[in-house]
């Protein structure tokens, strides 16, 4: 749980202390390097899917000025 210590002699927040203490558990550690380690997963698949996109839309992209290009058939 966080506490909000005010300054009587200020309008503001004077700290936020915590009463869990200062460093997060081993546990905690953990759970935040395990999400991080499928976050790292998920940017990379992100980055694979985007560079198939940019590929596609230059194909896309010389095929539609390849059929402006050619002549019209009769």
């Amino acid at each position: 749980m966080n506490v909000l210590v005010m300054d009587s002699n200020t309008e503001g927040p004077l700290a936020l202390q915590t009463d869990e203490g200062v460093a997060p558990d081993k546990r905690e550690l953990e759970d935040v390097s395990d999400r991080l380690v499928t976050l790292s997963d998920h940017v990379t698949i992100c980055n694979q899917v985007l560079n198939d996109l940019k590929e596609l839309s230059d194909i896309l992209v010389r095929k539609s000025l390849q059929d402006v290009t050619l002549p019209l058939e009769d």
